[in-house]
């Protein structure tokens, strides 16, 4: 397969409106910034393992303690964004390894979550009612207009990445997509022995997933 290195000068129109042709990346300087496996691999997935692993235990604590403001903080430090983004990219460039890490770090990325979340439901009381705590049931009840701001917060994401311009709306996308307080929610639930209560985050996960995915993917294909 031919690397593609540039992206082609399409300037008028729409396109031409969101992403001018002087604030473009180029395909390769897409690639460094989302494909784990590429360029500086020891780092950038050395760092992703690290800050997975506080976000997640950043979000059990404050899920657990009913904390909105902590598991803010998680939200904006996880970045499991990354690696959904790179599996819309591997698309896009008809690219089957690619492809294939991306979604390996997203599904190990899930599961090491799901694991922080069982290891700090021991710290619950089997009486607790989990569905008194604020934090664990918006999400095992996701809405309707959960699933429009998932679609808002989608595009906002993949107008900024074509743009060298974009980072400063990346915290409120970053907190607004974030995988991890839904998967440690799920691993608590499973891990205090309700599983029925799983499938609502579990959902929340699919939607994220799925609104990261699929705008990406078009405005990728736009672009490319």
């Amino acid at each position: 397969m031919t690397e593609i290195t540039e992206l082609p000068p399409k300037a008028t129109g729409l396109s031409g409106r969101l992403l001018p042709l002087q604030q473009r990346k180029t395909v390769t300087e897409l690639r460094e910034g989302i494909d784990l496996g590429y360029g500086d691999m020891a780092s950038k997935q050395s760092a992703f393992w690290t800050m997975l692993v506080l976000s997640g235990v950043i979000a059990a604590a404050g899920i657990i303690s009913n904390s909105t403001a902590t598991v803010i903080g998680a939200m904006i430090i996880a970045p499991m964004g990354t690696p959904i983004m790179a599996v819309a990219f591997g698309v896009i460039i008809v690219d089957a390894i690619v492809l294939r890490r991306a979604m390996a770090f997203v599904f190990f990325g899930i599961l090491v979550v799901v694991a922080i979340g069982l290891i700090a439901s021991l710290v619950i009381p089997a009486s607790t009612d989990l569905l008194a705590n604020p934090q664990i049931a918006s999400r095992t009840a996701p809405r309707l207009i959960d699933m429009l701001a998932a679609v808002a917060t989608g595009l906002a994401g993949v107008v900024r990445l074509p743009r060298r311009d974009g980072s400063d709306v990346l915290p409120g996308v970053a907190i607004a997509i974030s995988l991890v307080p839904p998967v440690v929610v799920v691993g608590i639930c499973l891990g205090v022995r309700e599983p029925a209560l799983a499938v609502g985050p579990s959902c929340c996960l699919r939607r994220t997933c799925w609104r990261w995915w699929s705008p990406e993917r078009f405005c990728l294909r736009w672009h490319i």
